[in-house]
């Protein structure tokens, strides 16, 4: 016989009112679900957001199946998890943000990638970790046009400079300058872009009139916006949901 749950005045079936609860929370889901995807974006099959409220993605942006973005502040009135137009997440992604974990533009981020930047509490081991909660503050931010490669960690609050790539594999535990190369755990920059030669150079070949010469964030931006205003993403890449090919 099933428990009976109180409602207002009224008593009603356990299973009853747990199908009433899902069937709230899939309404709502799906109403902010419309509101966080911008024309063109998706996120692929069998992944799991937690917290569609918190999660934004730009046109075009697609983030492949089995992925996990887990907003763990559900509360606050703000986007947690933001993703750049015209940028790529591979399969099995996982976002756990303190304050706020985004991907810039024209981002390309390899399958089995992870952006830590939220942590349980375990100040005081006598008690459960997994009921500790985790920490509410930190901003993660990949920018502009970086390349992750495959099994790339990101963790706490760092920043990944603009036009940089990062190697499969590596972990990510520090900032990043713009337009790097690094590679490694814990990841290190072994070369710079010399914007005046239009070169990778190691990173004590790089000249202070070489950085003075980059781009700011800014103006990277447009200009890369200006050059590929309908740029394709390679949607078939997110995942089995997107098919084969002969």
């Amino acid at each position: 016989m099933d428990v009976l749950v109180t409602w207002g005045r009224r008593a009603i079936p356990s299973r009853l009112w747990m199908g009433m609860r899902r069937f709230r929370d899939a309404t709502h889901c799906r109403a902010a679900k419309r509101t966080s995807l911008a024309p063109g974006s998706l996120v692929g099959k069998h992944s799991q957001v937690l917290g569609w409220r918190s999660v934004k993605l730009g046109r075009n942006a697609v983030v492949g199946d089995g992925a996990v973005l887990n907003v763990n502040h559900r509360g606050r009135n703000s986007v947690q998890i933001a993703v750049g137009h015209s940028s790529f997440v591979g399969a099995r992604s996982f976002f756990s943000p303190a304050e706020l974990i985004e991907i810039g533009a024209f981002a390309l981020v390899g399958i089995d990638c992870k952006f830590l930047g939220a942590g349980h509490l375990y100040s005081d081991p006598m008690k459960p970790y997994i009921a500790t909660g985790t920490s509410t503050e930190g901003r993660m931010v990949i920018g502009t046009n970086c390349w992750l490669g495959v099994g790339v960690t990101v963790l706490g609050s760092v920043t990944i400079g603009h036009g940089s790539v990062i190697g499969a594999n590596s972990f990510v535990r520090s900032n990043i300058p713009p337009f790097s190369i690094a590679i490694g755990d814990p990841a290190r920059v072994i070369r710079r872009y010399d914007p005046i030669g239009r070169d990778w150079v190691a990173t004590d070949q790089f000249t202070p009139e070489m950085d003075a010469a980059l781009p700011d964030p800014e103006s990277y931006l447009a200009a890369l916006e200006a050059q590929h205003p309908n740029l394709a993403i390679p949607v078939l890449a997110a995942g089995p949901s997107q098919g084969d090919l002969p």
